[in-house]
């Protein structure tokens, strides 16, 4: 998720106005089954940390999208290093 929306809950208890409802992913966990647990996001200038999934509002996280420019290759790209020794 790069982006997601606050609860209205979570919004009043924080202080956050509607328009700065959709707050940005700064840090997230990451578990041993790669499933991230916990986030800090930026909501306008306020941060806030230790949040869950469910604090956030359903259906409208933006996922990552592939970002070629940071290394991503397909699994038969000629330019992929491969883990094993040779």
């Amino acid at each position: 998720m790069k982006e997601g929306k606050l609860s209205s809950a979570l919004m009043e208890r924080y202080g956050i106005e509607e328009k700065d409802s959709v707050g940005e992913v700064l840090w997230h966990s990451l578990n041993e089954s790669s499933e991230i647990d916990i986030y800090d996001m930026r909501f306008g200038d306020t941060v806030i940390r230790n949040l869950k999934e469910s604090d956030l509002v359903e259906g409208h996280a933006e996922e990552h999208k592939r970002d070629d420019k940071h290394g991503a290759q397909e699994i038969n790209d000629s330019k992929r290093r491969s883990r094993t020794k040779e």
